[in-house]
């Protein structure tokens, strides 16, 4: 395709959840030849430019409201109205700059002004949302924008009313692709041989997920049982109590592909990006939902595979009760369920979404000039 004058922004950021979709939907765009430009966050992890060139992101200095009630959060939400204005400005010069064909919002508190621009300026906008219950951007403009690309065939339970509802899964990056079993231990200086859990639980870690294996960790060593565990920022503490050659725990791990081709079963938050890239590999997994999640988010994206029998569901609170460690133990029925796990992951799996919805983009674009 020869789109090369075509101006995209995407929206979106302060998670990985957030941001890893604008990322592969961008991959895509650029592939087919339109310019991209990202909008995010000074406080998201997109600031850290491990992920996007600091010259392709406008970074904006706004941040979500502040739900404590210490003195540093009430004076962050004192100066919440004046970032949203400077923000404001800010959104506005880049799009006199930049001049957008197209505006996609992945959602996320950086992604709303953004859109709210493109509607006054009658820009072609579109929302991709990752869970199966909307989150708040796309709720409160999804009458407005365009198009509402959804991750799950559920979510049209919740946003029935939208006429152009279009369900083309969530995109994953390119980075996410399943190498050899072998290489991929050897990365990790884990034998290939030896079963091995991988344990995420977003790019922020779970910090409870994570107490709960430091207690458990001899039921897992006594078993001869390889982990990669990703412990997130919160819990980087734990790195240096753990002492053993099967146990490799890392803050954050940059290159996922080659941490999910090394393992034999994923145990994830359920958080939509991390399920994406876990069935996308066809990866069989226990999902334990964040409980505290808005909307109670987590528990629909994890019931939605489970319903599929495409990954199992533990509740945090079961997880006292030593629910997770059992299912492990017994071995017949493990080896039984995952070999099961795998197969209907794959097949509920979306694939090529971000091609999907940057062609959807592209012919849009088209289409209107």
């Amino acid at each position: 395709m020869k789109n090369r004058a075509y101006k995209i922004i995407i929206a979106g950021g302060g998670t990985g959840g957030h941001l890893f979709p604008a990322i592969a939907i961008g991959e895509k765009l650029i592939s087919n030849g339109a310019i991209v430009k990202y909008v995010g966050s000074r406080y998201g992890i997109e600031s850290t430019y491990k992920f996007i060139d600091k010259e392709s992101i406008e970074l904006l200095d706004l941040r979500g409201v502040q739900r404590t009630l210490s003195l540093n959060s009430i004076l962050k939400n004192i100066l919440l109205p004046y970032r949203i204005i400077k923000s404001f400005f800010q959104v506005s010069s880049l799009f006199r700059r930049y001049k957008p064909d197209f505006v996609i919002g992945t959602g996320g508190y950086s992604c709303a002004i953004p859109l709210f621009i493109a509607f006054r300026k009658r820009i072609l906008t579109a929302i991709q949302e990752q869970n199966v219950i909307p989150g708040l951007v796309t709720k409160k403009f999804s009458n407005k924008v365009d198009f509402i690309f959804t991750s799950f065939d559920e979510t049209e339970g919740y946003l029935s009313n939208h006429k152009n509802l279009l369900c083309m899964g969530n995109p994953v990056r390119d980075i996410i692709k399943s190498i050899d079993k072998v290489d991929a231990s050897n990365a990790f200086n884990l034998s290939s041989e030896k079963f091995t859990i991988l344990i995420i639980g977003g790019s922020q870690g779970a910090e409870s997920i994570n107490k709960h294996f430091l207690r458990n960790l001899n039921h897992y060593i006594d078993k001869d049982i390889q982990i990669i565990w990703q412990v997130g920022s919160k819990s980087k503490n734990i790195i240096n109590q753990v002492n053993n050659s099967n146990i490799k725990v890392y803050k954050f791990i940059n290159d996922m592909g080659i941490a999910y081709s090394a393992s034999d079963l994923v145990i994830s938050r359920a958080g939509a990006t991390a399920i994406s890239e876990i069935i996308s590999l066809g990866k069989p997994s226990i999902l334990i939902p964040y409980p505290h999640a808005a909307n109670n988010h987590q528990v629909a994206n994890a019931l939605a595979l489970q319903n599929h029998k495409a990954a199992l569901m533990i509740e945090e609170e079961n997880l006292k009760e030593g629910k997770l460690e059992q299912f492990i133990s017994d071995s017949s029925e493990f080896k039984v369920v995952m070999k099961d796990m795998a197969l209907n992951a794959i097949q509920f799996s979306k694939k090529n979404s971000a091609e999907l919805i940057a062609n959807k983009v592209i012919d849009e674009v088209s289409n209107a000039r």
